[in-house]
């Protein structure tokens, strides 16, 4: 069948249409119309309209701690360990920091849910921890997602000039993750990434990787069961480290004593699991 070249026209229009990338902060009903969003993708919308209820209770005056990143920050329980400061977990399991190149998954990256995650926030520390749903994939260059990373704080500091910003590295993975090897050789590329940005932009750094990281360089078999999560021991020192940025609300007596609890609290919870 021989079709028109006006109806040519009009259906390569469409196709190339429906192949653009969406740009950050795009406004999703469109493509929402032709990709329902999956199961991991409800998680994530229901995960961002917590966020904004949770926006919508704060002290319009207040100035908050924010925890930014993906599964690994969704799981550190901050109020346990800062029990005193004002902080706010912004992250979201199997989150990457911006969409894929040629994808049309608005329901996935940082970049997407900035509004939620940290402009009604109003920070005044922003804590980030991101790349290693974006690292592993293959084909993608690190540059690609390092531009969205440094988009999201440069949007930061645009909008709140005196936010301090701390970047974390990421943690290496364990044997439990089949593909260990190539991951862990895109963290190390990854981690160099951000610890150079953090020295040419003189932002604080809190190196994850040297704290976790066991002498062959993976993550300890007994801080992790699949071998992409750490566990609270993990988190103990985590805080640890962070507990020099927060003047008062970390420290001395009190310090031992929080470490403590979460160190019982986690025992009880695993006796009761196992």
């Amino acid at each position: 069948m021989i079709i028109p070249i006006k109806k040519c026209v009009i259906l390569l229009t469409c196709v190339l249409a429906a192949n653009c990338i969406l740009p950050t902060g795009a406004e999703p009903a469109s493509v929402a119309t032709t990709n329902a969003p999956g199961k991991w993708q409800k998680f994530w919308m229901d995960r961002v309209k917590t966020f904004a209820d949770e926006n919508a209770k704060l002290d319009p005056k207040s100035r908050n701690i924010v925890f930014l990143g993906d599964s690994l920050t969704q799981g550190f329980k901050l109020k346990e360990f800062f029990p005193n400061l004002p902080v706010l977990n912004r992250g979201i399991v199997s989150d990457g920091v911006c969409d894929f190149p040629n994808g049309h998954n608005v329901w996935r990256g940082v970049t997407r849910r900035m509004k939620e995650c940290v402009f009604d926030t109003r920070p005044s520390y922003l804590i980030f921890l991101i790349g290693t749903n974006d690292v592993g994939v293959k084909g993608v260059p690190l540059d690609y997602w390092m531009t969205a990373y440094k988009d999201v704080i440069n949007q930061t500091r645009k909008k709140f000039p005196d936010v301090k910003i701390i970047l974390v590295t990421l943690p290496p993975s364990g044997l439990a993750y089949a593909r260990h090897e190539t991951l862990n050789s895109r963290i190390l590329e990854w981690n160099t990434m951000i610890r150079k940005y953090a020295a040419e932009e003189k932002f604080r750094l809190v190196d994850l990787h040297k704290l976790l990281a066991g002498k062959d360089g993976l993550l300890p078999a007994n801080n992790t069961k699949d071998g992409l999560h750490f566990q609270q021991p993990g988190y103990v020192l985590w805080a640890d480290a962070m507990h020099k940025f927060f003047p008062g609300g970390w420290g001395g007596a009190q310090r031992q004593k929080i470490k403590l609890n979460v160190r019982q609290n986690h025992d009880a919870h695993a006796a009761t699991h196992c």
